[in-house]
Formats: C-alpha cells, sequence, structure tokens
C-alpha cells in the first residue's frame, strides 16, 4: 500500500515538475523580504455607526486610514511603478532592536490609548460625569541597552515589590539605584504572570532601567459610551474623530449638520491634537468618499491645502490644535 502510494507520488512529480517547480519559485519569491513597507490610500471608516451613547444623529464621522502592506519582493517592484505607493524603509518605523510585530503591538496600544482618551474628551464636554477607574501601564519601547525579558506590549503589574502607579514615580525610583542594580519586574502576557530582573544603567549622567511606558485608563460612568473596533485597525491618527463621535453621541443636537465628515488627527487626554502622517492618502480618500468636510491638525494643514489646490478637491479643509477648537468650529459651521 505505502510503496503504492510512493510511486503515485513519484509519477505526479515527474509529469507536473515545471509546474511544481514554478509554484515553488512563486512561494519563495513572494517571502523575499526588502526591508521595505508600502503605506497606500486607504478608505474611511464610519465611526458615528460604530459608537453607542446616548443619541444618533443622520450625519456621521467618518475616520481616514492608510492602507498598509509588507514590502515583499513583487509588491516592492510594483511600487516602484505606482506613485501613489509609498515606499519606506522598515528602519523608520521601527528600532534596530525590535521586530515589525514589536511596531504593530505599539500601533495597537497607541489605538487603545487614542480610545481611552476620547472617551476622557467626549464626556468632559458634553458635561457628563465620569471616573478614571483604573491605570493600565504597558511597555511601549525597550532600549537596546534593556537586558531583561520584556517585550512590547507586555503590562506591568510591579517593581521589587512595589505596584506600578506612575512612570515617575517608577523614574524616581530609578534615580536612586546605583548602576548595574537589578530591579525585579512582574508583568502580565497572554493573562499569565511573570517576572524579569534587569539591571540599571546610566546614559548622559541619567539612570534607566531602558523601559517606556504607555498608559491606558479605564473610564466608566452611568451613561454607557462603547464603540465597535476591529484586530485590523491600530495606529494614533484616529483619536479626534473618535472622540467627535463619541461627543456627538452624547448631546441631543447634531454637531454635523446632518453631513459627512471626515478627519484625522491624534487625542491626548487634555483634548490636544497631534499632527499625522500621510494627510494626503487621507484627504484623497475623504474626496473620494464624498465628504463635505475635511478636518486635520493645524501641523498637517498647510500640506493638505496645497495637496487640495493642486489636486482642484472641491471638499472643505480646515485644521484645528484641540478638540474645543474643532468643536467650536463646528458648532458655527454651517451657520
Amino acid at each position: 500500500m505505502i510503496n503504492k502510494f510512493y510511486a503515485e507520488v513519484k509519477k505526479y512529480i515527474k509529469e507536473n515538475y515545471k509546474f511544481l517547480i514554478c509554484l515553488i519559485l512563486i512561494i519563495v519569491v513572494f517571502n523575499i523580504d526588502t526591508g521595505y513597507s508600502i503605506y497606500k490610500p486607504g478608505g474611511t471608516i464610519n465611526t458615528s455607526e460604530r459608537v453607542t451613547g446616548l443619541y444618533e444623529h443622520e450625519g456621521s464621522f467618518n475616520m481616514a486610514y492608510v492602507g498598509f502592506m509588507e514590502g515583499k519582493l513583487p509588491f516592492y517592484l510594483i511600487g516602484k511603478f505606482i506613485p501613489q505607493w509609498e515606499l519606506v524603509e522598515n528602519k523608520k518605523i521601527k528600532a534596530d532592536n525590535e521586530t515589525m510585530d514589536d511596531s504593530l503591538t505599539r500601533d495597537h496600544l497607541d489605538y487603545n490609548n487614542a480610545i481611552s482618551n476620547a472617551k476622557i474628551i467626549a464626556y468632559k464636554y458634553a458635561n457628563i460625569p465620569y471616573k478614571v477607574v483604573k491605570d493600565n501601564y504597558y511597555v511601549y519601547y525597550l532600549a537596546e541597552e534593556y537586558n531583561g525579558s520584556l517585550n512590547v506590549g507586555d503590562k506591568i503589574i510591579s517593581y521589587d515589590g512595589i505596584n506600578f502607579e506612575g512612570f515617575d514615580e517608577f523614574k524616581n525610583y530609578i534615580k536612586i539605584k546605583d548602576i548595574d542594580d537589578e530591579v525585579l519586574i512582574v508583568y502580565e502576557r497572554d493573562g499569565k504572570l511573570y517576572d524579569s530582573t534587569s539591571k540599571v544603567y546610566e546614559e548622559d549622567g541619567e539612570k534607566y532601567l531602558g523601559i517606556s511606558i504607555i498608559n491606558e485608563e479605564e473610564v466608566t460612568s452611568d451613561t454607557k459610551l462603547t464603540i465597535k473596533t476591529k484586530d485590523s485597525e491600530a495606529g494614533p491618527s484616529g483619536g479626534l474623530i473618535m472622540a467627535l463621535s463619541m461627543y456627538n453621541s452624547l448631546v441631543k443636537d447634531d454637531i454635523t449638520k446632518g453631513k459627512k465628515i471626515v478627519g484625522t488627527g491624534t487625542i491626548d487626554a487634555e483634548g490636544n491634537v497631534g499632527k499625522i502622517g500621510s494627510v494626503t492618502y487621507k484627504l484623497a480618500s475623504a474626496e473620494k468618499a464624498k465628504a463635505d468636510l475635511f478636518i486635520c491638525p493645524n501641523s498637517n494643514l498647510k500640506e493638505a491645502s496645497e495637496y487640495a489646490k493642486e489636486k482642484n478637491l472641491k471638499i472643505e479643509v480646515k485644521g484645528v490644535s484641540t478638540f474645543e477648537e474643532a468643536l467650536n468650529f463646528l458648532n458655527d459651521w454651517g451657520n
């Protein structure tokens, strides 16, 4: 029976060896890493549809996003001939001591942080009571000098038996340690607790452990506010639009005035709007989606306005520096 099977396999290979060789070559070529990633025009996501608050409105807020793909050899070569595809060296996206997975994990941390900040801003400006019930601290970046077993995305629980309650307290603790002292970090990964020791080192007269932290605040309120997300979504640039979507769901009057608004921009817990990348791709997506207004950070406004003029886009472009500035503009917009 086995001999018959091997004979059939041998016969198939002999009759189809050219096809099999081509198949193997295709698989190999499509897995050749060029050290580049590709950014390209993406689309828009209706965040108003994803948010559940107190009210539903006719208009919508939409988050513009950029397409991303690994620059495997065939796509890298194609990208050389497509002006809309931007080839970016991976070393500009991640640190030398990191993998692309580390970079992607950091993008997911940024995304979750943006949602947390957006909730805080929405509750605050809608004058609805809320509480920050818990701070969750995650590893955001590891310096090359770090010598423990932490990974980007690990949740920090404690250091030397002290509960982690803030990065400033952690930095002050490291300052009183001696060079080469070991610090025990307890952390959570995939729902399990682990510990790791790493040594304090000195750079430019300062003491470090080589760990950067991002805080994701858990917010609660008697007025429920939720947003649906997808695992494929990452990065901080949707913060402003998520905050506007959430706010609009908490107030009776529709600040979109029944219009379709597309935008981009990071947001912090104080409502400051920060610069983003690839604004022209996002503006192009807004125009394609037939939006009435495109909102972006003031720091991106010049580039966006010049692109709109160059391409003769009909969409209105507005730059803002804070959530409050965006809100004031929208309240007056169209009046």
